[in-house]
């Protein structure tokens, strides 16, 4: 018998040769997808879910995400980058305690589940803190802690982040049927050194890890590695083996032509943030030309406060529009391929394709329900245009992960969020100054 079965449901499959079925059946089984169909299952169910004006499609993947500066939504804003960092968050960081960050993670993981990410890429400290509570709360994460070597007196080995990876991969990798994972983290090119790359890589490729960094977020960040060492971040980073692992590279905007092809023939993903981008002034990466050279492009939102939300369906939308804008061709970017971004490419740069992202018999469920009963949302000619150009988070009323109920119908399942706002004005916003 099957767990749940959603009967009479628009389904968005994210399958190339068949991605819409309008009227069919999704069935779940053990966490699995059990049976995607026109027709409705032989077997019976233990819950029917009436798809009536309702849309089933893959959970949402973020690529890029630090969780926990969701406690410094709105504090920051409108300016440029380096200010942005050196002279507002780098000082409200240095004060966080593990209390303030695991506030922030619960608070950004509710945001995420309520808004249909499902899984999600996050570089952030106190991550063994932030490990626990996605097992508890159900959500799909890629945990890492970047290496940043700022002090004169960095020490690898005994660096924070670099123990506090060791102590993940001991403790957390893998769990759950790896639903929670350890990647290895890189901060940036400027904040960091030859040195620290290779060792990371190392442990990256000895334990079979995703690296996870930032890479040509800024024109001032390109310029100057150019200026000061001849040479591209991205050519750095792959002269000095950090390209020898799969890599998630946060925001690519100032890549050149050159170093969009050393992307794709190394197999990196961009983690394109085109709202946190915008809203930093950083540019407009070029994705559609990284994609025509090979590269794999997923989405993230970077940090609540440079965003200032964790909604995936702004980013599906604005990584659409700005490669029309920007190329003048609207057709550069259709609606299944934006979505794409956000579902099928993003398993793939999690190293999780073979898990999740489609709607696929023996994938695990993680699946969103959209209810489509909404003014802006009728009526639905094409499915794939209805979500990409008109949907929005709040229109989720359902997340499902591993085929567990995490939201439903304005309800956390696993999380008390009443007592997640209660930690964050207690233990986050003091520090907040």
């Amino acid at each position: 018998m099957l767990d749940i079965l959603f009967t009479d449901i628009t389904i968005i499959t994210m399958e190339d040769d068949k991605p819409v079925i309008n009227r069919g059946f999704v069935g779940v089984i053990g966490g699995k997808i059990a049976h995607v169909s026109e027709t409705a299952p032989e077997e019976g169910a233990a819950r029917k879910i009436s798809g009536k004006d309702k849309l089933i499609m893959p959970g949402l993947v973020n690529t890029h995400a630090h969780t926990a500066m969701c406690i410094m939504r709105g504090y920051a804003d409108d300016y440029a980058l380096h200010d942005w960092l050196y002279k507002k968050i780098f000082p409200v960081e240095s004060r966080l305690t593990e209390q303030a960050v695991l506030a922030g993670v619960k608070l950004g993981f509710a945001e995420m589940i309520r808004f249909g990410t499902t899984s999600v890429s996050d570089m952030y400290f106190y991550q063994l803190a932030a490990a626990k509570f996605a097992l508890e709360c159900g959500i799909r994460a890629n945990l890492s802690n970047a290496v940043l070597a700022l002090s004169p007196d960095f020490d690898f080995e005994t660096d924070r982040a670099v123990a506090e990876l060791r102590e993940l991969l001991k403790s957390f990798h893998g769990a759950d049927g790896r639903r929670v994972r350890a990647d290895a983290s890189i901060h940036a090119q400027y904040t960091s050194t030859p040195d620290v790359w290779k060792k990371t890589a190392k442990i990256a490729r000895d334990n079979r890890l995703i690296m996870h960094l930032h890479l040509s977020e800024t024109k001032r960040e390109h310029e100057e590695c150019v200026a000061q060492l001849g040479k591209t971040p991205a050519r750095m980073f792959y002269e000095n083996g950090v390209f020898g692992v799969p890599v998630i590279a946060a925001h690519c905007t100032w890549l050149s032509e050159e170093d969009m092809e050393i992307c794709a023939e190394s197999g990196v993903s961009c983690a394109h943030n085109p709202v946190s981008n915008l809203k930093l002034g950083s540019g407009i990466a070029r994705i559609s030309q990284m994609q025509k050279l090979g590269m794999n492009v997923s989405l993230g939102t970077d940090g609540c406060c440079s965003n200032n939300t964790h909604d995936l369906f702004e980013e599906i939308k604005a990584a659409a529009l700005l490669q029309k804008g920007t190329t003048g061709d609207p057709t550069v970017l259709n609606a299944y391929s934006a979505l794409k971004l956000a579902t099928v490419n993003g398993a793939k740069a999690q190293g999780r394709e073979n898990e999740i992202g489609r709607i696929r018999e023996g994938f695990d469920a993680d699946l969103i329900v959209l209810d489509l009963d909404a003014p802006h949302l009728y009526p639905v000619f094409d499915p794939l245009s209805t979500v990409v150009y008109g949907a929005r988070g709040s229109d989720v009323c359902m997340t499902v992960v591993k085929g567990k109920v995490l939201y439903e119908n304005g309800e956390h399942k696993t999380i008390d969020i009443e007592r997640v706002y209660d930690e964050v004005e207690k233990y986050a916003l003091p520090l907040v100054k």
